[in-house]
C-alpha cells in the first residue's frame, strides 16, 4: 500500500486580498476545498500572511487550519515604515504601479520573513510541502515539495515585464524546477515550456488541467438590470473578458474591430465590451477607441463581479479572445459553459483548451480577428456548431473533484519517490550565489565533510560579505567574513546519517543598480567549488559538476 501524506503544508503567503492574484487564487481555493473534503484524515496547514489571513478563514475545516507566518508589522519595524509610506503613496499612483508596489512589498516581506522561519516545516511535523503559487519559499531539504507551474510568459515576451520582474520570475521558476520533487503544469503547453526551459526530465512534471468550468454562473433575475446599466442589448455585442495586460493584445483587437465595422461586416448595432479593472492602460485604450471613432461602440465597464460577468457573457453574441500568450485560458471554457460561441488565438495553450470548439485566428493578423468576429455575429450555422462543440468541451474541464484527485496522486507519488540525495541549491550556473546556499548530503557509512570555496570578487560593490552557517536549521559556529577580492574555504562536518547546511551570505547587491551591467539578480558571493570529502574515497563534486539554481 502506498504511503500517503499525513500532514501537508500549503504556502498561501502569496495570496493577496481581493482579486489581485487573478484566476490562480480562484483555482487554489477551489482545489484546497476539494482536497479537505476528499481527504479528511490528512491535516492541511495553510501558511498565510497577515493581509489575507482573515479572508482565508473560508477554508477552515477540522482538518485544515491557517497558520500566519508573515505577521502583522510592528510599529517601529522597517517593514512598517515601508507599509506606511506605501499607504500614503498608493492612492496617488496609477493602478498598474500600485500592483508593482504591492508585489515589491510582498517580496521584501517574504525575504525578511524567511530569515526567521528556518526549520519551520520540521517543527510542524510536515511530511510534504505544496506550493500552488510556484515559489518554494519554505523549501527544506528532505521534505518532499510539489509546485504548480502556470506559464513562462517572461521567456516568450520579456518586453512585457520590467527587467526586475523578469529576473524574479526566472529565479522563481528555477527554484521550483530544481527543488521540487514533482511539478504540476496547468496545460500541456506549459508543461513542455517548463521541460524546454528548465532542462527537466519529462517524468518530473505532469499536466493537471484546470477543471473549474462552472465556477461562475449568470443570475437570470439580474440580466436586464446589468444590460440596462451598461446600455447593452442582448445578442448585440461581443465580449473580451480579460485584464488590460499587454499580452492580452487589446490594441490588435481594437484595430480588427474597427476594420470589421468600416468594411460593413458588423452592423452599426454591434458593440465590443472589454472588461477589466480601471488603470492607466485602460485609459490609453479608451483614447485609442476615440481615435478610431469607435468610442460609442467599444465599452469599458471596469471590473465586474463574477455573477455580472457571467451574465454579460451569457447574453452576448460571442466571446473573442485574442491573447498572445496563455498558460491555460479559462475564460474560453467559461464562455462555452454559458453556451456562447468563441473565437480565440491559435497560439500557446489555447488550441489545446478550445480544440475544435472555437474559431481560431492568428492574433497578430487583424484581418483574421476581424473575420472571426464577423462570423461570430452573422454565421448562424457556425454559431450553432460552436455552441454544441463547446458543450462537449466543457465536459472535459468541469470536474473539480477529478482535478483534486490528480493533485492527490501527485502528492503520493512525490512522497513515495522522495530520496535523500546529495544536492546543492541556491547557486546559479555561473557560480553566483544569492542570500542562501543550501547543501544536502545523502546517508553514507562513515564520517565526511563538505568543503565549500567562496569568493568575494574584487569588483563587487560591498567591501566584504558575512557568512553564517546553519546546520539542520540551527546556528552553527560564528559568522565569518570574506573581504572583497578574497576567498575562503569552509569545512562542514557531516555524519553517516547525512543532513543539510544552509549558508546565509550578506549583504547582497543587484549589479544593474550599481551600473555593473544589466544583471537584475540579487547576488552575494561566487561559489568556486563544493565537494563532499570522505577518507579514502574520491571527492563527490556538487559544484560545478552538479548545478541546481
Amino acid at each position: 500500500m502506498s504511503q500517503v501524506p499525513q500532514k501537508i503544508a500549503v504556502d498561501l503567503t502569496p495570496v493577496l486580498p481581493g482579486g489581485e492574484n487573478g484566476g490562480a487564487k480562484i483555482f487554489v481555493l477551489d482545489l484546497l476545498s476539494q482536497l479537505a473534503e476528499m481527504r479528511p484524515d490528512t491535516q492541511f496547514i495553510l501558511l498565510t500572511q497577515a493581509a489575507s489571513h482573515d479572508e482565508l478563514a473560508q477554508l477552515d475545516r477540522p482538518n485544515m487550519q491557517r497558520r500566519m507566518v508573515l505577521g502583522a508589522l510592528t510599529a517601529n519595524s522597517g517593514r512598517s515604515r515601508l507599509k506606511n509610506l506605501a499607504g500614503r503613496v498608493m492612492p496617488k499612483i496609477p493602478a498598474r504601479f500600485q500592483r508593482i508596489l504591492s508585489r515589491g512589498i510582498y517580496r521584501l516581506n517574504t525575504r525578511l520573513k524567511r530569515r526567521g522561519t528556518e526549520g519551520l516545516l520540521r517543527r510542524l511535523g510536515v511530511d510534504l510541502l505544496f506550493c500552488p503559487f510556484t515559489a518554494p519559499t519554505y523549501f527544506e531539504p528532505r521534505i518532499p515539495t510539489v509546485c504548480t507551474i502556470y506559464d513562462l510568459q517572461y521567456k516568450t515576451y520579456p518586453e512585457f515585464f520590467t527587467p526586475e520582474d523578469v529576473a524574479q520570475r526566472a529565479q522563481t521558476f528555477l527554484d521550483a524546477a530544481r527543488r521540487a520533487n514533482a511539478l504540476a503544469a496547468i496545460s500541456d503547453y506549459s508543461r513542455q515550456s517548463a521541460i524546454d526551459h528548465g532542462d527537466l526530465e519529462p517524468d518530473h512534471i505532469r499536466t493537471i488541467h484546470l477543471r473549474m468550468a462552472h465556477r461562475i454562473a449568470p443570475d437570470a433575475s439580474q440580466s436586464t438590470q446589468v444590460l440596462d446599466r451598461l446600455e447593452l442589448t442582448r445578442q448585440r455585442y461581443l465580449v473580451f473578458p480579460a485584464n488590460f495586460w499587454k499580452h492580452k493584445n487589446h490594441e490588435m483587437l481594437l484595430t480588427a474591430f474597427g476594420m470589421a465595422c468600416r468594411e460593413g461586416g458588423l452592423g452599426p448595432y454591434i458593440k465590443l465590451v472589454c472588461t477589466g479593472a480601471p488603470g492607466a492602460r485602460r485609459d490609453w485604450l479608451k483614447r485609442a477607441a476615440c481615435a478610431l471613432n469607435l468610442s460609442d461602440r467599444i465599452i469599458f465597464p471596469g471590473y465586474l463581479p463574477n455573477e455580472e460577468l457571467a451574465t454579460l457573457i451569457s447574453c452576448s453574441s460571442g466571446v473573442v479572445f485574442p491573447s498572445l500568450y496563455e498558460g491555460f485560458g479559462l475564460p474560453v471554457i467559461e464562455a462555452m459553459t454559458a453556451a456562447v460561441p468563441v473565437a480565440c488565438s491559435n497560439t500557446t495553450s489555447l488550441p489545446e483548451v478550445a480544440a475544435d470548439a472555437a474559431i481560431m485566428f492568428d492574433p497578430r493578423i487583424p484581418e483574421q480577428i476581424a473575420a472571426a468576429m464577423v462570423a461570430l455575429v452573422t454565421d448562424e450555422s457556425l454559431r450553432a456548431k460552436l455552441v454544441e462543440a463547446g458543450r462537449r468541451r466543457v465536459d472535459e474541464f468541469s470536474d473539480s473533484k477529478r482535478m483534486a484527485n490528480e493533485y492527490w496522486d501527485l502528492f503520493v507519488s512525490a512522497l513515495a519517490n522522495s530520496r535523500h540525495e546529495n544536492l546543492i541549491t541556491g547557486v546559479h550556473v555561473d557560480g553566483w550565489v544569492g542570500e542562501n546556499l543550501r547543501i544536502q548530503t545523502a546517508p553514507l557509512l562513515g564520517a565526511r565533510s563538505v568543503e565549500v570555496t567562496l569568493l568575494a570578487p574584487e569588483w563587487a560593490p560591498q567591501r566584504s560579505v558575512t557568512v553564517q552557517r546553519f546546520r539542520e536549521g540551527k546556528p552553527d559556529g560564528d559568522a565569518v567574513r570574506i573581504k572583497r577580492g578574497s576567498e575562503i574555504i569552509l569545512s562542514l562536518p557531516m555524519d553517516g546519517a547525512g543532513g543539510f547546511y544552509e549558508l546565509q551570505i550578506r549583504p547582497t547587491f543587484v549589479p544593474a543598480r550599481h551600473k555593473l551591467g544589466n544583471d537584475q539578480r540579487e547576488l552575494s558571493a561566487m561559489l568556486q567549488r563544493c565537494s563532499i570529502l570522505a577518507d579514502g574515497n574520491t571527492p563527490i563534486e556538487l559544484f560545478p559538476e552538479k548545478v541546481s539554481a
